[in-house]
Protein backbone atom coordinates (compact mmCIF):
# COMPACT_ATOMS: atom_id res chain seq x y z
CA UNK A 1 0.00 0.00 0.00
CA UNK A 2 2.98 2.45 0.84
CA UNK A 3 4.23 1.74 -2.43
CA UNK A 4 0.92 2.23 -4.82
CA UNK A 5 0.26 5.39 -2.38
CA UNK A 6 3.89 6.89 -2.86
CA UNK A 7 3.29 6.67 -6.70
CA UNK A 8 -0.38 8.63 -6.51
CA UNK A 9 1.54 11.02 -4.91
CA UNK A 10 4.40 11.69 -7.62
CA UNK A 11 1.30 12.08 -9.81
CA UNK A 12 -0.96 13.97 -7.11
CA UNK A 13 2.31 16.66 -7.38
CA UNK A 14 2.83 17.42 -10.44
CA UNK A 15 -0.79 18.67 -10.59
CA UNK A 16 -0.39 20.46 -7.23
CA UNK A 17 3.15 22.34 -7.98
CA UNK A 18 2.24 22.70 -11.92
CA UNK A 19 5.54 22.06 -12.69
CA UNK A 20 8.69 19.58 -11.56
CA UNK A 21 11.06 21.59 -9.86
CA UNK A 22 14.35 22.27 -11.50
CA UNK A 23 17.36 21.24 -9.58
CA UNK A 24 19.28 24.58 -9.69
CA UNK A 25 17.93 26.92 -7.14
CA UNK A 26 16.56 29.89 -8.46
CA UNK A 27 16.05 32.99 -6.02
CA UNK A 28 12.65 34.24 -5.91
CA UNK A 29 11.58 37.90 -6.98
CA UNK A 30 13.43 40.47 -4.86
CA UNK A 31 16.08 38.10 -3.58
CA UNK A 32 19.67 38.23 -4.04
CA UNK A 33 21.44 35.34 -5.66
CA UNK A 34 24.28 33.59 -3.55
CA UNK A 35 26.88 35.19 -5.47
CA UNK A 36 25.27 38.42 -4.12
CA UNK A 37 25.84 37.58 -0.53
CA UNK A 38 29.16 37.56 1.28
CA UNK A 39 28.74 36.79 5.29
CA UNK A 40 32.48 37.18 5.41
CA UNK A 41 32.80 34.21 7.21
CA UNK A 42 30.36 34.93 10.15
CA UNK A 43 27.78 32.83 11.83
CA UNK A 44 24.16 32.80 11.48
CA UNK A 45 22.19 30.83 13.96
CA UNK A 46 18.34 29.28 13.14
CA UNK A 47 16.28 29.21 16.04
CA UNK A 48 13.70 26.60 15.91
CA UNK A 49 10.83 26.30 18.29
CA UNK A 50 7.95 23.55 18.39
CA UNK A 51 7.50 22.14 14.52
CA UNK A 52 8.97 19.04 15.10
CA UNK A 53 6.63 16.62 14.18
CA UNK A 54 4.79 19.17 11.41
CA UNK A 55 7.63 21.03 9.65
CA UNK A 56 10.29 18.97 7.04
CA UNK A 57 12.97 17.72 8.79
CA UNK A 58 11.73 19.25 12.62
CA UNK A 59 12.54 22.91 11.05
CA UNK A 60 16.11 22.68 10.86
CA UNK A 61 18.07 22.83 7.23
CA UNK A 62 18.66 20.15 5.28
CA UNK A 63 22.38 19.37 6.34
CA UNK A 64 23.71 18.60 2.71
CA UNK A 65 22.39 21.78 1.64
CA UNK A 66 23.89 23.80 4.50
CA UNK A 67 27.63 22.47 3.59
CA UNK A 68 26.55 23.69 0.10
CA UNK A 69 25.30 27.11 1.53
CA UNK A 70 28.36 27.67 4.02
CA UNK A 71 30.91 27.48 0.80
CA UNK A 72 27.78 29.58 -1.59
CA UNK A 73 27.51 32.14 1.36
CA UNK A 74 31.06 32.40 2.74
CA UNK A 75 29.33 31.60 6.26
CA UNK A 76 29.07 28.96 9.13
CA UNK A 77 25.40 27.80 10.09
CA UNK A 78 24.30 26.77 13.18
CA UNK A 79 21.00 25.65 14.61
CA UNK A 80 19.45 25.27 18.11
CA UNK A 81 16.17 24.94 19.74
CA UNK A 82 15.11 27.66 22.28
CA UNK A 83 12.34 27.40 25.37
CA UNK A 84 10.11 30.49 25.08
CA UNK A 85 10.37 33.62 22.89
CA UNK A 86 11.28 35.60 25.93
CA UNK A 87 14.71 33.61 24.86
CA UNK A 88 14.59 35.83 21.77
CA UNK A 89 14.02 38.91 22.91
CA UNK A 90 16.80 38.43 25.53
CA UNK A 91 19.30 37.82 22.19
CA UNK A 92 17.64 40.84 20.87
CA UNK A 93 18.67 42.51 23.60
CA UNK A 94 21.81 41.88 24.57
CA UNK A 95 22.67 42.95 20.66
CA UNK A 96 23.13 38.66 20.14
CA UNK A 97 21.04 38.31 17.71
CA UNK A 98 22.11 40.26 14.55
CA UNK A 99 22.67 37.20 12.64
CA UNK A 100 19.97 35.08 13.75
CA UNK A 101 16.61 33.50 11.97
CA UNK A 102 14.09 32.58 13.65
CA UNK A 103 11.63 29.79 12.89
CA UNK A 104 8.31 29.09 14.93
CA UNK A 105 4.85 28.86 14.65
CA UNK A 106 2.30 31.95 16.16
CA UNK A 107 1.40 29.87 19.81
CA UNK A 108 5.08 30.51 20.47
CA UNK A 109 5.27 34.17 21.08
CA UNK A 110 4.92 35.86 17.40
CA UNK A 111 1.92 38.79 18.33
CA UNK A 112 3.51 39.65 22.04
CA UNK A 113 6.90 39.99 20.16
CA UNK A 114 5.66 41.63 16.94
CA UNK A 115 3.39 44.15 18.73
CA UNK A 116 6.53 44.97 21.36
CA UNK A 117 8.79 45.91 17.86
CA UNK A 118 10.98 43.02 18.00
CA UNK A 119 10.75 41.73 14.71
CA UNK A 120 12.04 43.17 11.21
CA UNK A 121 9.41 44.31 8.73
CA UNK A 122 9.70 42.14 5.98
CA UNK A 123 7.52 44.33 3.41
CA UNK A 124 10.21 47.10 3.95
CA UNK A 125 12.77 45.06 1.86
CA UNK A 126 10.69 42.38 -0.30
CA UNK A 127 8.53 43.36 -3.44
CA UNK A 128 4.78 42.39 -3.42
CA UNK A 129 6.16 39.86 -6.13
CA UNK A 130 8.64 37.54 -3.81
CA UNK A 131 5.12 36.71 -1.56
CA UNK A 132 3.17 35.79 -4.27
CA UNK A 133 6.32 33.34 -5.68
CA UNK A 134 5.66 31.92 -2.23
CA UNK A 135 3.60 28.41 -1.70
CA UNK A 136 0.09 28.97 -1.02
CA UNK A 137 -0.02 27.38 2.61
CA UNK A 138 2.94 29.98 3.16
CA UNK A 139 1.06 33.10 1.81
CA UNK A 140 -1.80 32.05 4.24
CA UNK A 141 0.30 32.19 7.06
CA UNK A 142 1.93 35.60 6.30
CA UNK A 143 -1.30 36.82 5.14
CA UNK A 144 -2.44 35.94 8.57
CA UNK A 145 0.12 37.10 10.51
CA UNK A 146 0.15 40.39 9.04
CA UNK A 147 0.61 43.55 11.61
CA UNK A 148 -0.61 47.24 10.93
CA UNK A 149 -0.28 46.86 7.17
CA UNK A 150 3.22 45.07 7.07
CA UNK A 151 4.47 41.55 6.71
CA UNK A 152 6.82 40.34 9.04
CA UNK A 153 6.89 36.86 8.60
CA UNK A 154 8.60 35.53 5.02
CA UNK A 155 9.68 32.30 3.25
CA UNK A 156 9.31 28.81 2.85
CA UNK A 157 8.32 27.07 6.23
CA UNK A 158 5.10 25.22 5.33
CA UNK A 159 5.56 24.88 1.35
CA UNK A 160 2.33 22.73 -0.31
CA UNK A 161 0.53 21.41 2.82
CA UNK A 162 0.22 23.28 6.22
CA UNK A 163 0.71 19.85 8.27
CA UNK A 164 -1.43 20.66 11.67
CA UNK A 165 -4.60 20.87 9.08
CA UNK A 166 -6.96 18.76 11.22
CA UNK A 167 -9.50 16.07 9.90
CA UNK A 168 -11.70 13.46 12.04
CA UNK A 169 -10.59 10.16 12.62
CA UNK A 170 -13.10 7.35 14.13
CA UNK A 171 -13.16 3.78 14.94
CA UNK A 172 -14.58 1.08 12.31
CA UNK A 173 -15.87 -1.16 14.48
CA UNK A 174 -18.30 0.31 16.57
CA UNK A 175 -19.81 1.76 13.06
CA UNK A 176 -19.84 -2.08 11.81
CA UNK A 177 -21.91 -3.10 14.82
CA UNK A 178 -24.33 -0.23 14.58
CA UNK A 179 -25.09 -1.00 10.58
CA UNK A 180 -23.95 2.38 9.87
CA UNK A 181 -22.82 3.82 6.54
CA UNK A 182 -19.03 4.73 6.78
CA UNK A 183 -18.45 8.35 6.96
CA UNK A 184 -16.13 8.49 4.49
CA UNK A 185 -18.42 7.35 1.58
CA UNK A 186 -21.00 9.41 2.51
CA UNK A 187 -18.74 12.30 2.24
CA UNK A 188 -17.90 10.99 -0.75
CA UNK A 189 -21.72 11.22 -1.47
CA UNK A 190 -21.84 15.45 -0.07
CA UNK A 191 -23.95 13.60 2.56
CA UNK A 192 -21.55 14.61 5.28
CA UNK A 193 -22.88 17.70 7.72
CA UNK A 194 -23.52 18.07 11.04
CA UNK A 195 -27.24 16.55 10.72
CA UNK A 196 -25.63 13.50 9.87
CA UNK A 197 -22.85 13.18 12.36
CA UNK A 198 -25.69 13.71 15.00
CA UNK A 199 -27.78 10.90 14.20
CA UNK A 200 -24.42 8.12 14.60
CA UNK A 201 -23.91 10.72 17.62
CA UNK A 202 -26.87 9.40 18.66
CA UNK A 203 -26.57 6.00 17.74
CA UNK A 204 -23.30 5.48 18.69
CA UNK A 205 -23.58 6.90 22.24
CA UNK A 206 -24.71 3.24 24.07
CA UNK A 207 -24.55 1.43 27.13
CA UNK A 208 -22.35 -1.33 25.30
CA UNK A 209 -22.17 -3.98 28.78
CA UNK A 210 -25.82 -3.16 29.58
CA UNK A 211 -24.73 -2.37 33.15
CA UNK A 212 -26.41 1.21 33.34
CA UNK A 213 -23.89 3.12 32.45
CA UNK A 214 -22.87 4.60 29.06
CA UNK A 215 -19.55 3.27 28.38
CA UNK A 216 -19.07 4.34 24.37
CA UNK A 217 -19.69 8.20 23.26
CA UNK A 218 -20.27 9.42 19.67
CA UNK A 219 -17.64 12.29 19.95
CA UNK A 220 -14.79 13.31 22.19
CA UNK A 221 -16.09 15.90 24.97
CA UNK A 222 -13.50 18.95 24.04
CA UNK A 223 -14.32 19.78 28.13
CA UNK A 224 -13.23 23.79 28.00
CA UNK A 225 -12.62 26.63 26.24
CA UNK A 226 -9.58 25.85 24.08
CA UNK A 227 -11.30 22.33 22.59
CA UNK A 228 -14.45 24.31 22.22
CA UNK A 229 -12.56 26.96 20.26
CA UNK A 230 -10.75 24.02 18.21
CA UNK A 231 -14.62 22.48 18.07
CA UNK A 232 -16.41 25.65 16.57
CA UNK A 233 -13.16 26.20 14.04
CA UNK A 234 -14.08 22.63 12.77
CA UNK A 235 -18.17 21.95 13.00
CA UNK A 236 -19.02 25.68 12.01
CA UNK A 237 -15.55 27.30 10.38
CA UNK A 238 -15.45 30.15 13.09
CA UNK A 239 -12.99 32.19 14.76
CA UNK A 240 -13.23 34.39 17.55
CA UNK A 241 -12.11 37.08 15.66
CA UNK A 242 -11.88 38.09 12.03
CA UNK A 243 -10.43 40.47 9.55
CA UNK A 244 -13.57 43.40 8.10
CA UNK A 245 -13.12 44.54 4.77
CA UNK A 246 -11.05 46.78 5.83
CA UNK A 247 -8.58 44.36 7.27
CA UNK A 248 -8.79 45.09 10.47
CA UNK A 249 -9.40 42.78 13.50
CA UNK A 250 -12.78 42.72 14.58
CA UNK A 251 -14.07 40.61 17.81
CA UNK A 252 -16.71 37.48 16.64
CA UNK A 253 -16.98 39.15 12.92
CA UNK A 254 -19.57 35.90 12.22
CA UNK A 255 -21.44 36.88 15.51
CA UNK A 256 -24.70 34.60 14.24
CA UNK A 257 -21.98 31.83 12.95
CA UNK A 258 -20.37 31.36 16.46
CA UNK A 259 -23.81 31.37 18.07
CA UNK A 260 -24.81 28.75 16.11
CA UNK A 261 -21.80 27.10 16.38
CA UNK A 262 -21.89 27.08 20.28
CA UNK A 263 -25.38 26.22 20.69
CA UNK A 264 -24.36 23.03 18.39
CA UNK A 265 -21.41 22.41 21.28
CA UNK A 266 -24.61 22.74 24.28
CA UNK A 267 -26.96 20.77 22.41
CA UNK A 268 -24.84 17.74 21.43
CA UNK A 269 -22.84 17.87 24.93
CA UNK A 270 -25.48 19.00 27.89
CA UNK A 271 -28.60 18.33 26.03
CA UNK A 272 -28.14 15.23 23.63
CA UNK A 273 -25.11 14.39 25.70
CA UNK A 274 -23.49 12.82 23.13
CA UNK A 275 -19.94 13.78 24.33
CA UNK A 276 -17.31 12.22 26.29
CA UNK A 277 -14.30 9.16 26.80
CA UNK A 278 -14.40 6.90 25.29
CA UNK A 279 -15.54 7.80 21.70
CA UNK A 280 -16.20 6.69 18.36
CA UNK A 281 -14.90 10.06 16.78
CA UNK A 282 -12.24 12.19 17.68
CA UNK A 283 -9.69 14.80 16.00
CA UNK A 284 -6.33 15.11 15.30
CA UNK A 285 -3.70 16.25 12.64
CA UNK A 286 -2.05 13.26 11.11
CA UNK A 287 1.38 13.27 13.27
CA UNK A 288 -0.84 12.94 16.34
CA UNK A 289 -1.68 9.39 15.01
CA UNK A 290 1.63 8.28 14.92
CA UNK A 291 1.93 6.59 18.42
CA UNK A 292 -1.87 4.60 17.58
CA UNK A 293 -0.27 3.60 14.31
CA UNK A 294 2.84 2.36 16.65
CA UNK A 295 0.68 0.24 18.98
CA UNK A 296 -0.53 -1.05 15.33
CA UNK A 297 -4.40 0.36 16.05
CA UNK A 298 -4.95 1.22 12.01
CA UNK A 299 -8.76 -0.13 11.91
CA UNK A 300 -9.90 3.48 11.77
CA UNK A 301 -11.14 6.07 8.74
CA UNK A 302 -10.02 9.86 8.20
CA UNK A 303 -12.96 12.38 6.70
CA UNK A 304 -13.48 15.72 7.24
CA UNK A 305 -15.00 17.76 9.94
CA UNK A 306 -18.88 17.66 8.71
CA UNK A 307 -20.58 20.94 7.16
CA UNK A 308 -21.61 22.63 9.97
CA UNK A 309 -25.26 24.91 10.33
CA UNK A 310 -23.19 28.09 8.65
CA UNK A 311 -20.63 26.34 6.66
CA UNK A 312 -20.44 26.76 3.03
CA UNK A 313 -18.04 23.27 2.82
CA UNK A 314 -15.81 21.23 4.95
CA UNK A 315 -13.31 22.92 7.11
CA UNK A 316 -9.74 21.80 7.39
CA UNK A 317 -8.79 24.09 10.57
CA UNK A 318 -5.06 24.07 11.53
CA UNK A 319 -3.80 25.07 15.09
CA UNK A 320 -0.12 26.58 13.58
CA UNK A 321 0.93 28.92 11.33
CA UNK A 322 4.39 28.77 11.41
CA UNK A 323 7.09 31.20 9.32
CA UNK A 324 10.24 32.28 9.14
CA UNK A 325 11.46 35.72 11.34
CA UNK A 326 14.41 38.02 11.49
CA UNK A 327 15.14 40.32 14.72
CA UNK A 328 14.32 43.98 14.34
CA UNK A 329 17.92 45.02 14.78
CA UNK A 330 19.18 42.46 12.11
CA UNK A 331 22.54 43.00 10.90
CA UNK A 332 22.24 41.78 7.28
CA UNK A 333 18.41 41.03 6.40
CA UNK A 334 19.02 41.11 2.82
CA UNK A 335 21.40 38.29 3.35
CA UNK A 336 19.65 35.83 5.40
CA UNK A 337 16.69 36.40 3.47
CA UNK A 338 18.69 34.99 0.66
CA UNK A 339 20.51 32.65 2.60
CA UNK A 340 16.58 31.51 3.84
CA UNK A 341 15.50 31.28 0.75
CA UNK A 342 18.36 28.78 -0.40
CA UNK A 343 18.01 26.59 2.65
CA UNK A 344 14.22 26.07 2.66
CA UNK A 345 12.53 25.11 -0.43
CA UNK A 346 8.85 24.03 -1.58
CA UNK A 347 10.50 20.40 -2.97
CA UNK A 348 11.17 19.81 1.01
CA UNK A 349 7.58 20.11 1.37
CA UNK A 350 6.69 17.37 -1.24
CA UNK A 351 9.27 15.09 -0.01
CA UNK A 352 7.49 15.50 3.99
CA UNK A 353 4.40 14.99 2.37
CA UNK A 354 5.42 11.61 1.20
CA UNK A 355 6.88 11.02 4.43
CA UNK A 356 2.78 11.82 5.39
CA UNK A 357 1.52 9.65 3.42
CA UNK A 358 3.95 6.67 3.85
CA UNK A 359 3.65 7.21 7.98
CA UNK A 360 0.82 8.32 9.01
CA UNK A 361 -2.00 7.32 6.66
CA UNK A 362 -2.68 4.13 6.80
CA UNK A 363 -5.24 3.49 3.39
CA UNK A 364 -6.01 5.04 0.31
CA UNK A 365 -9.00 6.97 1.76
CA UNK A 366 -6.83 8.53 4.16
CA UNK A 367 -4.56 9.52 1.50
CA UNK A 368 -7.90 10.96 -0.59
CA UNK A 369 -9.40 12.75 2.33
CA UNK A 370 -6.04 15.05 3.38
CA UNK A 371 -5.33 15.31 -0.10
CA UNK A 372 -8.29 17.31 -0.55
CA UNK A 373 -7.95 19.08 3.02
CA UNK A 374 -4.88 20.64 1.32
CA UNK A 375 -6.12 21.83 -2.15
CA UNK A 376 -9.37 22.96 -0.01
CA UNK A 377 -7.64 24.43 3.42
CA UNK A 378 -8.76 28.48 2.83
CA UNK A 379 -6.70 29.40 6.25
CA UNK A 380 -9.29 28.31 8.86
CA UNK A 381 -7.85 28.48 12.59
CA UNK A 382 -7.17 30.52 14.85
CA UNK A 383 -4.44 33.34 14.97
CA UNK A 384 -4.25 34.33 18.70
CA UNK A 385 -3.64 31.05 20.69
CA UNK A 386 -0.93 32.55 24.05
CA UNK A 387 -1.77 35.86 22.71
CA UNK A 388 -3.75 37.34 25.83
CA UNK A 389 -6.15 37.17 23.62
CA UNK A 390 -8.63 33.47 24.88
CA UNK A 391 -7.60 34.92 28.40
CA UNK A 392 -10.54 37.35 27.97
CA UNK A 393 -13.31 34.87 26.89
CA UNK A 394 -12.06 31.69 28.04
CA UNK A 395 -14.41 32.16 31.52
CA UNK A 396 -17.39 33.28 29.78
CA UNK A 397 -16.81 30.14 27.12
CA UNK A 398 -15.98 27.93 29.89
CA UNK A 399 -19.93 28.68 31.05
CA UNK A 400 -21.13 27.96 27.73
CA UNK A 401 -19.56 24.75 27.42
CA UNK A 402 -20.75 23.64 31.04
CA UNK A 403 -24.07 25.07 29.87
CA UNK A 404 -24.29 27.68 32.55
CA UNK A 405 -24.46 30.16 30.02
CA UNK A 406 -26.04 31.20 26.64
CA UNK A 407 -23.91 31.78 23.92
CA UNK A 408 -25.23 35.11 22.50
CA UNK A 409 -24.67 36.47 26.37
CA UNK A 410 -21.19 35.40 26.62
CA UNK A 411 -20.59 37.04 23.07
CA UNK A 412 -22.29 40.15 24.21
CA UNK A 413 -20.39 40.55 27.99
CA UNK A 414 -16.89 39.28 26.67
CA UNK A 415 -17.42 41.64 23.35
CA UNK A 416 -16.37 45.41 24.81
CA UNK A 417 -12.74 43.84 26.24
CA UNK A 418 -12.15 41.73 23.27
CA UNK A 419 -12.11 44.26 20.97
CA UNK A 420 -10.17 46.76 23.36
CA UNK A 421 -7.84 44.17 23.33
CA UNK A 422 -7.37 43.65 19.78
CA UNK A 423 -7.79 47.46 19.28
CA UNK A 424 -4.42 47.63 21.63
CA UNK A 425 -2.67 44.75 19.93
CA UNK A 426 -3.24 46.34 16.80
CA UNK A 427 -3.18 50.05 17.54
CA UNK A 428 -6.20 50.78 16.16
Amino acid sequence: MKKVLSVVLVCVLLLVSGTVLASDYQPRPGVLSPEEVDFGGKTVTILVRDVDWVIYNGGKPNAERVAEAEQLFNVKIQTESFSAYDALVARIMAGDAGYDIFRFNHRSGYFPMVSSGMLYPMSDILPPEYFEALPRADQIAIETLSYQGKYYAFGVMHGIFNATMNVMYYDYEPIRVAGLEDPYELWKQGAWDYQTLEEYLVLLTQDTDGDGVVDQYGLYDPANSTGAIRFLAGFNKVAFADKDESGKWVYALNREALINGLNLLHRWRNELKVMGSPSVFNTSHLAGLRNRIARGETDYGLVPYPIGPDGDGHSFWTFDYSSNYLPVNSAYPEGLVALADFLFRESDSEEYLDFYINNYMVTREHMDVYLAGIDAWAGEGDAFQNSGFWDVFSGALNEVVRGEKGAAVAIDETAPQAQAFLNDLFGY
